[in-house]
């Protein structure tokens, strides 16, 4: 008081009371700490089985595909953004491949069946003509002429095959000569003419006489012209009319084959042109493999043109062959 000590006061602990407090301390942070790695753990766990699960259940998924087995049933589109999608593209390879293998063995199939046709009649005539036709001249005759024609119909047939091995080998060939499409066009219409008139189908052409000279190669042509008008008298009932037209214009030239049959979806318009497809209409007939279109498409591209289609079902198909004009004949 005064500037002057009077008394002391003095404030003291025991140091086991510090020492007991400091422990319940420490026991705290150690639990806190515990609960905090067991909860941590716990949903690191959570996250690993939602992100780790879809993608081994993917993973085995890939492995079945690439040993050729099929994923059924589809794998569910769970998880994150990036697991759908990695699950969403599983699945549509899935159902690609299950579509190609079905394509492959109906192929495989129609194959036989084209080749094991002819064979059969030409195995039989052979047979006949062992038993002692031969000997008959008008019936030794009628036997040959019934094995040539079954010849001719594998003709057709080895050749797409053998066509179709040059589009995956990129090898088709093109023997290339200059030719006037208003003389040549006619006369390889007349065969296909003659067949669609027999089916009793009205038969329309408008092929002007001044169509340019332009170099392809006739062979390969005639047979895309061929694959085309055949599809289009197949594929046209009676009393329908297949129409051929040929137009030139500044850059190109453009034959179109149009018919009056089933048509073709929109949505099969790509897939026609794919080697062994068979649109719906198309499977109604099993005659065929399905690479008709496929190679004419594939001759055209090596002309340097285009092969369009135009169709909608129950409004019949018009298929173009879009050919370029060469610059010596746009100058003149």
């Amino acid at each position: 008081v005064n500037e002057q000590l009077v008394g002391v006061v003095e404030v003291a602990d025991s140091l086991g009371t510090v020492s007991q407090r400091l422990w319940r301390l420490g026991q705290y942070i150690l639990i806190v700490l515990g609960l905090q790695l067991v909860l941590g753990g716990l949903i690191g766990y959570i996250l690993a089985i939602r992100l780790g699960r879809p993608l081994t259940t993917t993973t085995r998924a890939v492995v079945e595909l690439a040993n050729g087995e099929y994923i059924e049933p589809p794998l569910r589109e769970k998880g994150s953004a990036e697991t759908k999608a990695l699950s969403r593209s599983v699945n549509i390879l899935s159902k690609r491949l299950r579509l190609l293998e079905s394509t492959r063995r109906r192929s495989l199939a129609n194959l036989v069946h084209e080749i094991g046709r002819p064979l059969g009649a030409i195995k039989a005539a052979i047979q006949v003509l062992r038993e002692g036709a031969d000997e008959d001249p008008v019936l030794r005759q009628e036997l040959l002429t019934g094995i040539d024609k079954e010849i001719g119909r594998l003709q057709p047939l080895l050749d797409d095959l053998a066509q179709l091995h040059g589009q995956v080998t990129g090898k088709i060939q093109l023997q290339k000569e200059e030719v006037a499409l208003s003389e040549w066009l006619p006369p390889l219409l007349l065969p296909w003419r003659a067949a669609a008139q027999e089916k009793g189908l009205h038969w329309q052409t408008d092929i002007p006489l001044n169509l340019p000279v332009i170099a392809i190669d006739p062979a390969k042509m005639a047979q895309v012209m061929g694959n085309l008008l055949s599809n289009a008298i197949k594929y046209t009932p009676e009393g329908g009319e297949v129409r051929v037209t040929a137009v030139a214009q500044p850059d190109h030239i453009a034959i179109a084959v149009q018919d009056t049959g089933p048509g073709i979806d929109p949505v099969e318009h790509k897939r026609v042109f794919e080697p062994f497809y068979r649109s719906t209409a198309q499977r109604r007939f099993p005659q065929g493999l399905g690479l008709g279109l496929s190679i004419s498409q594939e001759i055209v591209a090596a002309h340097g043109g285009t092969l369009q289609l135009k169709s909608a079902p129950g409004e019949g198909s018009t298929f173009t062959i879009i050919l370029p004009r060469p610059t010596a004949t746009l100058a003149s």
